[in-house]
Order: structure tokens, then C-alpha cells, then sequence
């Protein structure tokens, strides 16, 4: 027995030795710069993962890995509930469902019940060591690193208004005045989130919906994509697949995309199924689902609606976007294809047909820059189907850095995009939303990246330039008390740079009373 004792001892020392080395080498990473500077070393921030985004110069490097760790093709998510424990998935076998840039929390919010949130699921981005202090608000950094700006000193309290660059100064009037008529229209009045993973899983976007159906009617959950790798944390929608193969505009240059961003092509048993959600108003159920495709050949698409009713709908062939269109009362929607040959589908938009519907077109590590290769043609027709009435862009999350406060080259790229789309929709208002708050870390602290008001900067640049709208982010942040309060409070996960549900739900929520603030 002897042998087997010794055994024991040398596996709990190999843990202990391990366990140290590995405290040992984060602490290193919170050893001042200049201390180490001071033995003639160079720093090496082990954590710059966590605390830098991407250089421009660095996005050739970001494009084509936006996929890593997708799910093999053909696997299945299966949305729920986090609050739930997972029985559906683990009937569907769903075991390896993928990882997200996001974390959920739950509910209620601290501030209004005065109870101590937990979190079993924070466990994505929830890294700060003990003895780390949350991030000051402070713009310390940005004076070291002489970044210059057009932003005055940030607001404490009221409301973040929307500035309007157009030529006449009456685009947000103008979409505002529709929002007025909504109750009277033949058609929803229709907004489009363009963005990245800062609104991934319908962060943000959600609570903007909901609270623009409260008030101008509405309902669904509007637009899906085919496949998703959020699916199994995105609590607006249920969603299941299968044996779709999926292309994006990030990684994929070749083939027609549209301001969605992907493409999806099915096999002879791929499926997709939406479930309504009850996590939020207006989303049990909707009135109408429509399904964008290209079908080259005669395929047979079919759709069942609430497990009984079944629509079969053969295509005629044709280069150009189709929709099928079902108008019935849904709570579940599934389809499924035949004949798939020359079939490419873009997704599904699940809606009322009138009242206020809000699209989430997100795409992990999106520039934001690549949506200058949408197809024009393409996304005409995408826009004839669905008219736009504003169209919000929502990105620099994956370029800002704490090393680059020079975003020129940025700015040029992003004009083209804002420019190209603006051709691809005549006459669709247009806001650019600028970067949220995010934080560094600098002498132990916590504080602003230096690049992110220099981004904003930057952002309200290309505003002013293609005359469109431009609401502030950072402000809005800044107002509700920073990142560090967003961490605090848990707004934000602690890579002090993504937004949870509830620092989601204050953003949402400020850009909710921006536009109401314009309606007056």
C-alpha cells in the first residue's frame, strides 16, 4: 500500500505546484511598467486578451476567426431559458453547445430590489482576480498617452440626445414622424441593429424592442438567422437546427451577402424551428413569418406552423431574393427543405405586420468595415422586402486598442461603408452609435482605454461627414456611472468590455428616451 500512499502525496503536490506557478504568472502581469522597465525588461501584459481590442492594421488577422469554436456541421442548439435547467438540451443530445462572447445574469436588477446577485452561468468573462480594483473613471490614461478629442466633459445625469448631421437637419424628425404614424400604417416601421458582439444574443436590441412595441405597437421578435452560434443563450427566441452549412462576410469573401451577413445552404434533412419567447413583452407569439431565400432550381420549401398546420411552397426558379410569407397566428414555426439544389437561405423575420419591428444583424468580431462588400443588388431587393425606415450601425468594439489613439484609416473605411449603404437604401435614416465605455488596465487600476474616446471621436466624424445621425454610447455609459459601475453592478462581464442583459437593458433604455427626447 505503500506505493499507492506516496502516489496520492505526489498528485496533491503536483496540483499545489501547479496552482502556484499559475498565481505567480497573473501576479507578474500587475507588477508596475515602469518597475520593470527599471531592470531592463519589457513589459508583456499577459492578460491582452483581456484588455485590448484590434488595431486596425490587426483586422486582416481578425477576419476568418470569428469561427473558431463553431459547432460541427450539422449540429443542433436548442434554445432556453437560463433560469431552466437543461432538460431540453440534454434530450436532444445537444452537449457541446457553443461558446458566446456573452454572459447572462439574473434577474432582478440590484438597484431595485436590494438583493445580492449570484451567478452560476457568469463564468464567460468573469475573470478579475481577487484584490484587482473595478475600474475608476478617470481619463488618466488618456492624458499619459496625449490623446486629443472633440469630447467635452462627460454628463452625469439626463438624457443623451441624438445629433442629426443631415443636409436638411430633418432625418430624425422625419423618422420620428413615423413613428408617430405606426397605428396608421400598412406596414411595420422598421429598424435594423448592424453590430457586433456587443449586441450579440439580442443584448440590448431586446429591450429596445420591447420598449418600442410598448409604445408604438407591435410584436415578434423580427429577424433570425438560420443558424446561430448564440442560440442556446439568446432568451427572445427559441431555435433549434440542423445540417445547415453556414457562410458569413467575415471570413467568406466570395458569394452575394446582404447587411445579415451570412448565408446558409441545406442539405436534404436540414431544419430550423422557432419557438416564441415569453422572457420578454410582445414575443409569444406573431402574426407573420417570412422566409428569405434564392432558390435556383425547383425546390420544395416547407413550413409547420404550431406542430399542425402545414404550408408547402414550391419554387420557381430565379436569381433574385424570394420570400415565403405565412400569415397565421404562431407560436412555433419549422422548416425544412427539398430538392435543395441552387437553394440558399437568409434567414427569417418573425413579426406583426404592423407596429414597430427591430432586426438584430450581428456578427462576432464584425469591424464593421467588411459591410462595405454587401451586394448592392442584392440587398436592394432584401430592402424591397423589407423596408427600412432607420438603420443603426453599431460597431468598433473589435478595432479600439489601448495602444492606437490614431483611427484615421478607420474613419475613411467606415465612411465608405456608412456611404454604401445609404445607396443600397435611399432615403433610410441612418445612425451611427458609437463605441461603449471600456476599460484598461493602468498602475494597478482600472480605468478608460485610452482609444475609446478617440474611436467616438472618430465615430461622430464619419457621422458629420455622410450627414447621418449619431448617438453617443460612450456618453450614455459614462452617464450611468462608467465601466466600473457596469462591472460593479453587473451590467458587464469582468473582461470590462461586453455588456450583460441588465447593462443591455440601461443602454436600450437611453436610446429609448434619446428618441423619445426628439419626438417632442
Amino acid at each position: 500500500m505503500r506505493p499507492f500512499v506516496d502516489m496520492k502525496n505526489y498528485l496533491r503536490y503536483a496540483f499545489g505546484l501547479a496552482l502556484l506557478v499559475v498565481l505567480m504568472t497573473v501576479g507578474l502581469n500587475y507588477i508596475p511598467e515602469n518597475a520593470v522597465r527599471a531592470v531592463g525588461l519589457k513589459p508583456v501584459d499577459i492578460l491582452a486578451d483581456l484588455n485590448r481590442g484590434n488595431t486596425v492594421g490587426e483586422l486582416d488577422q481578425l477576419v476568418g476567426e470569428t469561427e473558431a469554436g463553431r459547432r460541427p456541421e450539422g449540429g443542433e442548439y436548442v434554445a432556453r431559458s437560463v433560469s431552466e435547467p437543461d432538460t431540453v438540451a440534454s434530450a436532444e443530445g445537444d452537449s457541446t453547445r457553443a461558446v458566446s462572447t456573452i454572459f447572462v445574469e439574473p434577474e432582478p436588477e440590484p438597484e431595485e430590489t436590494g438583493r445580492t446577485a449570484t451567478d452560476t452561468t457568469r463564468a464567460l468573462f468573469d475573470t478579475t482576480l481577487p484584490g484587482v480594483p473595478a475600474p475608476a473613471d478617470t481619463t488618466a490614461a488618456e492624458e499619459r498617452a496625449g490623446v486629443t478629442t472633440t469630447q467635452t466633459t462627460q454628463p452625469t445625469q439626463g438624457v443623451i440626445p441624438i445629433a442629426d448631421y443631415s443636409s436638411d437637419g430633418k432625418m430624425l424628425r422625419n423618422f420620428m414622424e413615423k413613428l408617430d404614424r405606426t397605428r396608421n400604417m400598412r406596414r411595420p416601421v422598421r429598424i435594423g441593429f448592424m453590430g457586433d458582439s456587443f449586441i450579440e444574443g439580442d443584448l440590448l436590441t431586446s429591450d429596445f424592442r420591447e420598449l418600442m412595441q410598448t409604445r408604438y405597437g407591435g410584436g415578434g421578435v423580427g429577424f433570425v438567422p438560420i443558424t446561430s452560434q448564440v442560440a442556446g443563450f439568446r432568451q427572445t427566441v427559441g431555435h433549434k437546427f440542423g445540417k445547415w452549412k453556414q457562410s458569413s462576410i467575415v471570413n467568406n469573401k466570395s458569394g452575394a451577402y446582404t447587411i445579415s451577413a451570412f448565408r446558409y445552404t441545406p442539405s436534404e434533412d436540414s431544419y430550423v424551428e422557432y419557438k416564441g419567447s415569453s422572457n420578454k413583452k410582445h414575443l409569444d407569439r406573431f402574426k407573420r413569418a417570412r422566409l428569405l431565400f434564392i432558390s435556383k432550381g425547383q425546390s420544395v420549401v416547407r413550413a409547420t406552423v404550431n406542430g399542425e398546420r402545414e404550408f408547402l411552397l414550391n419554387t420557381e426558379p430565379s436569381e433574385a431574393l424570394q420570400e415565403m410569407t405565412i400569415d397565421e397566428d404562431i407560436r412555433t414555426i419549422r422548416y425544412s427543405v427539398n430538392d435543395v439544389e441552387g437553394f440558399t437561405a437568409y434567414g427569417v423575420f418573425l413579426e406583426n405586420p404592423t407596429g414597430v419591428c427591430v432586426d438584430n444583424f450581428s456578427v462576432r468580431g464584425n469591424p464593421g468595415t467588411v459591410m462595405g462588400r454587401i451586394n448592392p443588388t442584392l440587398t436592394s431587393q432584401f430592402g424591397s422586402l423589407s423596408p427600412y425606415d432607420l438603420i443603426i450601425l453599431q460597431y468598433g468594439l473589435n478595432v479600439v486598442s489601448s495602444q492606437v489613439t490614431d483611427y484615421s484609416t478607420y474613419r475613411k473605411q467606415m465612411a465608405g461603408v456608412v456611404e454604401h449603404i445609404k445607396r443600397c437604401f435611399p432615403g433610410v435614416a441612418i445612425l451611427v452609435m458609437s463605441v461603449g465605455d471600456r476599460a484598461t488596465r493602468d498602475n494597478g487600476a482600472f480605468v478608460t482605454m485610452p482609444g475609446i474616446r478617440a474611436m467616438v471621436s472618430t465615430q461622430e466624424e464619419v457621422a458629420k461627414e455622410c450627414g447621418v445621425l449619431f448617438w453617443n454610447t460612450y456618453d450614455a455609459m459614462r452617464a450611468a456611472g462608467g465601466m466600473g459601475t457596469f462591472v460593479k453592478n453587473g451590467w458587464a462581464a469582468k473582461d470590462y468590455t461586453h455588456i450583460s442583459a441588465r447593462g443591455g437593458k440601461k443602454i436600450a433604455t437611453a436610446l429609448y428616451d434619446a428618441f423619445q427626447a426628439a419626438g417632442k
